[in-house]
């Protein structure tokens, strides 16, 4: 039988980091992404280093109808859906500013405009592509769901749609591994620190700086990093793990 996966947000950072690890491993990969000349690229350069089907996708993951569709396609493709890593996710910054008060109810509107895009995206999408590949998996009675939250799902932080839709991400995980694991799904979470991304190579230089000095390993984790801990998951090596969140964080949550 084919190992294969199923990969959102995966044109870039973290989830292109996934899919070359996977793919080293063997996997045939549905890559999903909005950006699809970028995961098209993607896979065309998987496809000359590894032997296997790499299919490009473009979908929203938290528009139910035209996600349904992408899972159709990618089940008449492959036949089966091994694995899933919900990866795909926005950040849009929106944080609270109780100091700038004349500004207070100005700000509703864009703060309620990036609650409502990340809770869609990052919670909504997870809960879709995880219902959804959950329901072919119950087919062949197997399966590992991998959902990528953050330690902001976990510690505190001033932008709460980005938060919240985390924590609902870790939530979720458990609720679906407890229901999913007489079925012989798996469902785990991974939740990253500072990793080298573009969400953190956006921050201003003595933001990063003062991110580096609170984490006890020194530094900002790599995408490769979070990669193998997802390959891990994915595989049967993971066997007996299920409604777990395993933090990749250097460790900043100690």
């Amino acid at each position: 039988m084919l190992k294969t996966a199923v990969i959102t947000g995966a044109s870039r950072g973290i989830g292109k980091a996934i899919a070359e690890e996977l793919a080293s491993r063997g996997y045939h990969l549905a890559l999903i992404s909005q950006h699809y000349a970028e995961v098209k690229k993607v896979a065309a350069e998987l496809s000359i280093k590894y032997p296997g089907t790499y299919l490009p996708f473009e979908s929203d993951v938290g528009n139910k109808n035209r996600i349904i569709k992408t899972f159709e396609e990618i089940n008449a493709q492959f036949g089966v859906i091994e694995a899933i890593i919900n990866n795909a996710g926005i950040n849009s910054r929106q944080a609270l500013n109780p100091k700038d008060y004349e500004k207070w109810f100005d700000n509703l509107s864009p703060a309620f405009e990036g609650w409502t895009k990340e809770l869609q995206t990052n919670l909504t999408g997870t809960f879709l592509c995880s219902y959804l590949a959950a329901g072919y998996m119950l087919k062949h009675g197997s399966g590992s769901i991998i959902n990528i939250s953050s330690i902001k799902g976990i510690e505190t932080t001033t932008s709460p749609g980005y938060g919240s839709s985390k924590a609902g991400i870790i939530k979720l995980t458990k609720d679906m591994a407890k229901v999913l694991a007489p079925f012989g799904i798996r469902v785990n979470c991974i939740a990253p620190g500072f990793i080298n991304t573009g969400m953190t190579t956006e921050l201003p230089e003595e933001k990063k700086e003062s991110c580096r000095k609170l984490i006890p390993q020194g530094r900002f984790g790599t995408v490769e990093e979070v990669a193998k801990v997802a390959a891990f998951l994915a595989s049967s090596d993971a066997g007996y793990i299920t409604g777990t969140t395993i933090n990749v964080s250097g460790g900043y949550l100690m």
